[in-house]
């Protein structure tokens, strides 16, 4: 539960879940099996039944306030009338009139953009299906050829791990959010492709959606910055002589993270924890969550050394892993990560929601990165509409600059990839060397 939040005067300095809690003494707990809204308390595993985006969304957030997910998957007011057959208990806490307080900077935003593509109009076109088709087709293909020839070459790897990359960049992300179909079951089919690489979509969208996205570059909430001791990007944690040279040796070590990637998974599904507990709801996933992980292990680690007992197999199957996992990390820090970023604590100066996300977030390159890696270098529309597939990014960043300029809302946005990586790298040298790193000052 985010900790409780005070009114201000500015729209930006209001909650970002945007109600506000009073300081009455007695408020009601959340139940493993429940979720909030506003002021209201309600039986996740209903809410489940009747949500129609799927089950997974809403049990995933069980035990916690999904306040903030709501108005940002469904950019509308939540329909508590529509659902009262759900609702357990009222949060006394949570004052009567500020209860319809939501985010209107936000929402303003949502009709400017729904002028242009209308809700209804956000999921994936036919060439979106196009591109997912021809993925598949490619990856299963030179996967195939690999493992029946035994030909586990550094060409192949090299290849495959890409393959993968973009498989993670352009369809499960997109499935696990949401954003291919109303259909719940092209989402979830979607979604399951994380589980093809290896790692797995139920872990995922806990770590990346009930975390990430709501808590996005906050100090305590947001698992992508909290990292290990090797280097530093949170300007709380302790900051140690070596992190001088992170901003050399980050950009080496990440490759590692798609060979560690499926073990690392397979840990936090059988201790339901990644970073925090999985909801009570969401752990009962975790036997077929497994699988994903464990057939790459075999499929990736075991059959080639069986197929060719050599280190230089064990080598190349190593490469392939880590070309998947250091193009997707390259880009995601490049996302958060810069000169000029926020950092936020808890709600202490929070701002609106649009602001935050835009605040914290950057934009790279143009429509061909976007065909390639998912509409994901459009990081602030992503994290401003999740639900919105990514081959409309280009037509309504335009509208968003406009929106974020007119509101005097920071809205970064780097040419070429040089750029943005130069400014990540002055980041990480600032977080690596300064105490006090000068993002700091939004806190």
């Amino acid at each position: 539960m985010p900790p409780s939040i005070t009114k201000t005067e500015s729209i930006h300095e209001a909650s970002s879940a945007s109600f506000i809690r009073s300081q009455l003494p007695e408020k009601p707990p959340i139940g493993d099996t429940s979720l909030q809204v506003e002021n209201r308390i309600y039986d996740a595993q209903e809410l489940a039944k009747f949500h129609p985006g799927g089950e997974l969304f809403v049990k995933a957030f069980a035990g916690r306030d999904a306040t903030l997910v709501f108005l940002s998957y469904h950019r509308k007011k939540f329909p508590h009338n529509r659902v009262s057959f759900a609702l357990e208990t009222v949060d006394p806490t949570v004052r009567d009139q500020d209860v319809r307080e939501v985010d209107e900077d936000y929402l303003e935003l949502c009709r400017r953009v729904h002028k242009v593509i209308p809700s209804h109009k956000t999921f994936a076109t036919w060439h979106y299906y196009a591109k997912v088709f021809t993925l598949m087709i490619i990856a299963l293909s030179l996967e195939g050829y690999m493992h029946y020839y035994g030909e586990y070459t550094s060409l192949l790897a090299i290849s495959i791990g890409l393959c993968y990359a973009s498989i993670g960049l352009n369809i499960q992300h997109d499935g696990n959010h949401g954003a291919i179909s109303r259909r719940p079951w092209i989402n979830r089919l979607g979604g399951l492709s994380m589980n093809y690489i290896g790692h797995s979509s139920v872990d995922w969208v806990h770590q990346h959606v009930v975390q990430h996205h709501i808590y996005t570059n906050d100090v305590d909430l947001d698992p992508d910055i909290d990292g290990t001791f090797i280097y530093r990007l949170n300007p709380i944690k302790p900051l140690l002589q070596f992190h001088a040279l992170q901003y050399i040796y980050y950009f080496l070590i990440i490759n590692m993270y798609g060979v560690t990637l499926s073990f690392y998974t397979l840990e936090n599904l059988v201790k339901g924890v990644h970073f925090t507990s999985l909801s009570t709801l969401a752990q009962k996933y975790w036997k077929w969550e497994s699988l994903g992980p464990l057939l790459l292990i075999l499929r990736l680690y075991v059959l080639p050394l069986i197929r060719v007992p050599s280190i230089w197999t064990l080598l190349n199957m190593a490469l392939l892993m880590g070309v998947f996992g250091h193009y997707v990390a390259f880009f995601f820090i490049l996302s958060h990560n810069f000169v000029g970023v926020h950092h936020s604590k808890g709600e202490t100066k929070i701002k609106s929601f649009a602001y935050k996300q835009a605040a914290c977030s950057s934009n790279v390159g143009g429509r061909l990165l976007a065909f390639f890696n998912g509409g994901l270098n459009y990081q602030i529309e992503h994290h401003l509409f999740p639900r919105m597939c990514h081959i409309h990014y280009p037509t309504v960043a335009p509208i968003v600059r406009a929106f974020c300029e007119e509101k005097s809302i920071p809205y970064h946005h780097f040419p070429t990839i040089t750029e943005n990586f130069v400014s990540t790298a002055e980041h990480l040298l600032s977080l690596g060397t300064e105490e006090n790193p000068e993002s700091l000052k939004f806190l």
